[in-house]
């Protein structure tokens, strides 16, 4: 399972970050954000070599490194190195280059050598306090982003991954007031960290459970700076979560119109966002129409490319679901595998929904165990999924006559429910509660003889226009 919203690719600054489920569901949020405050930093153009050589080969390997030309930019710092082998901005420059790398540990080292050789050097400082949040030693970076800011108490970058690092450790007051220090030391002209600033903050506020301010933040964001693209990806995807449809299918036609790339795979992002909320909307025709337009793009077998023509084809596979076409929604959700097995256990559970509306109800049952089974890998996450995964089993299990085991699938499933209720939205996000969650709810419930439960869930379905 990859949740829509906070486990997908970025590329921010020429990085292409693969973030996977962690620990936290804003976990790679902060790493992303991370690795975009080390592609801003300074080019140490103010410094003086100690002759033209080094000086030349340093700013090729800069060169080199802003084209993304990492091996021959590690091959320019090293030359650099051996004519100087004591230049910080060497050392300063192999850093940022295993930071884009991913190979943080080696980033890491790197940065001590500099801090070793300057260690009144507030770049430098910052270096390791971002290596070790990318390693997770959070306790070790923040001492390192406090040195920083002793030196320059004016260093916006540092200020925003303090902010990272405390809303990290769960102390998002402290978090918060990072994030406006960060704004109040950044310059009105630097829209780009401005947008991005707003950005981080909605994650903190999202953790904090004030929804409101969360969309106020990202609409910030998007009107400092109108081509953030992550901005308003994460603005239709929190407006979709609050069952504001409209709104958020605005957004993504705006990104459609505006901003975003012509090709795979950011433009498959926006379309598949798109897609959800015409589901939820009930349009199912638009979204299989938008879906197969997704699929129609011309993606390649790079594992981006993949990851998202597998979200497409799961798409595909959960509209054809809504439009009562099985056969073709069991083929669909095949492909979604077989483009990216990370989607199994949702593919998995839409299959059991398939051969549900096929009759076919013991094959449903173990599609369904199926993806209960991959869904215990992420106890923590996933409990909207699971539960309707418990549900479909207890559906299977009554077609079969199997009352009692049934009944038993049911509490489980209210079980999921209410924990997907209960949980802080951050972590819930790649699976909004919808007009399904609560029409499934409300089934569940109802098979419990659980009827005042069951309309009041029923209920909270019509109100977002969902069996309308």
């Amino acid at each position: 399972m990859i949740s829509a919203s906070f486990n997908k690719f970025y590329e921010v600054k020429g990085l292409k970050v693969n973030e996977l489920r962690n620990s936290s569901s804003t976990v790679g949020f902060w790493a992303v954000f991370a690795l975009m405050l080390m592609a801003l930093a300074a080019s140490w153009a103010t410094a003086s070599a100690q002759d033209d050589a080094t000086e030349d080969l340093i700013e090729m390997g800069l060169e080199l490194y802003q084209n993304r030309s990492y091996e021959e930019a590690l091959e320019a710092y090293d030359q650099a190195l051996l004519l100087s082998p004591d230049d910080a901005r060497a050392w300063m420059g192999k850093g940022k280059v295993f930071s884009a790398l991913g190979d943080y540990n080696r980033s890491l080292l790197a940065y001590q050598n500099a801090t070793g050789i300057s260690p009144g050097d507030p770049e430098a400082w910052f270096g390791v306090g971002l290596n070790r949040f990318l390693l997770r030693d959070l306790n070790e970076s923040l001492k390192a982003l406090n040195r920083t800011l002793e030196m320059d108490g004016n260093y916006t970058r540092a200020w925003e991954l303090k902010s990272a690092v405390l809303a990290q450790m769960d102390k998002n007051d402290e978090a918060l007031e990072a994030s406006k220090r960060a704004r109040m030391t950044s310059g009105p002209s630097d829209t780009e960290m401005l947008s991005h600033s707003w950005v981080s903050e909605s994650f903190i506020l999202r953790q904090m459970g004030r929804d409101d301010e969360v969309l106020a933040a990202l609409e910030n964001a998007t009107t400092i700076d109108p081509q953030n693209y992550d901005a308003w990806i994460l603005l239709g995807e929190a407006l979709q979560g609050r069952g504001e449809y409209s709104r958020s299918l605005a957004v993504f036609d705006s990104l459609l119109s505006n901003i975003a790339p012509t090709s795979p795979p950011f433009l498959a992002l926006v379309l598949i966002d798109k897609g959800s909320v015409l589901l939820d909307m009930g349009r199912y025709e638009e979204a299989r129409v938008i879906y197969q337009q997704t699929i129609d793009l011309n993606f390649s077998l790079d594992p981006l490319d993949q990851y998202y023509l597998g979200r497409a084809e799961f798409g595909m596979g959960a509209t054809l679901l809504r439009l009562g076409d099985y056969e073709e929604a069991l083929e669909a959700f095949n492909r979604s595998i077989e483009a990216e097995p990370r989607l199994a256990d949702d593919a998995w559970r839409g299959i059991g929904d398939a051969r549900m509306g096929l009759g076919s109800y013991e094959e449903a049952l173990q599609a369904y165990d199926r993806a209960l089974e991959m869904y215990q890998m992420y106890p923590e996450f996933a409990n909207v999924e699971r539960g309707h995964a418990w549900k479909g089993r207890g559906d299977a299990l009554m077609a079969l006559g199997r009352d009692d085991d049934a009944l038993l699938a049911y509490q489980n499933a209210t079980i999921a429910y209410d924990l997907a209720i209960e949980m802080p939205d951050q972590a819930r996000q790649g699976y909004p509660l919808n007009g399904e969650f609560w029409q499934s709810r409300g089934a569940v419930l109802e098979a419990l003889g659980l009827g005042a439960q069951a309309e009041e869930s029923y209920g909270k379905a019509r109100e977002m226009g969902y069996g309308n």
